[in-house]
């Protein structure tokens, strides 16, 4: 039985009756928004990301949460706020340097606008 806002599990939802529709997912793996509509996009994202590391998977998943939200309700929304913070972890800075070093020259200038953010916010050079 799923359970839902249980922050550790996402909820997958299945076509096959008597398939198991939640999974559990180390704690190290979970990123917890207290904003719903954040932890299900970002879910999603990271679900998306198969095929790298949990790390790079995060990253990614932050990223495109970040764009999305910072697209439809701009960039002082409280969400928008929120997925800063989380990719501004300690524990997660050193992916984020690396996600900024292998991307390199491939930025487009909204994307490079905001590596110069979080490089401020920081208080280090994400691309070096």
């Amino acid at each position: 039985m799923s359970q839902r806002g249980s922050p550790s599990r996402f909820q997958f939802w299945l076509s096959w009756p008597g398939v198991a529709d939640t999974f559990q997912l180390p704690r190290s793996r979970t990123v917890n928004f207290t904003d719903p509509q954040l932890q299900k996009c970002y879910a999603g994202n990271f679900t998306e990301a198969g095929g790298f590391s949990d790390e790079r998977r995060q990253v990614r998943a932050l990223l495109a949460v970040h764009d999305l939200f910072q697209m439809l309700e701009g960039p002082h929304s409280s969400r928008v706020h929120e997925v800063i913070e989380h990719l501004l972890l300690p524990g997660l800075r050193p992916e984020l340097r690396r996600w900024y070093q292998r991307s390199g020259a491939d930025l487009n200038p909204a994307a490079i606008e905001f590596r110069e953010h979080l490089s401020q916010l920081a208080g280090e050079r994400l691309e070096s």
